[in-house]
């Protein structure tokens, strides 16, 4: 794998990270896999690589074709309109969020920092 095709799948598992967190962290109620994603979690906010750790813990490639807890049903949208897109606070990853109108700003989770409007 090239150096760029690398930065571009780790910011692609970041992201993915960052979306599915509030579920991996309620799947992994059993302590090998509670003290990886703790491990995932701290290189995540050192922005260090997680790609190869989170396939530990899910047991596959994350940047495959295998739906993740947070990947919705296949061809369906978030179904917004109009509303506002926030993206990752220090622009590690790609990830986007839609905002509520009027609502407060989407937060990072794996920071926990306030999503920047896009």
């Amino acid at each position: 794998m090239d150096e760029e095709t690398d930065q571009s799948s780790e910011r692609w598992a970041l992201g993915a990270l960052c979306d599915d967190l509030p579920a991996l962290r309620e799947q992994c109620a059993d302590e090998p896999e509670r003290r990886l994603l703790s491990r995932i979690e701290a290189e995540a906010r050192a922005r260090r690589p997680v790609r190869a750790l989170l396939a530990d813990l899910i047991g596959g490639d994350p940047s495959g074709t295998t739906r993740g807890p947070g990947a919705g049903l296949p061809g369906g949208g978030p179904g917004r309109a109009d509303e506002e897109v926030f993206g990752c606070p220090d622009g590690a990853c790609d990830r986007t969020a839609h905002g509520v109108p009027a609502g407060p700003f989407p937060r990072c989770g794996i920071t926990g920092l306030p999503m920047a409007p896009r």
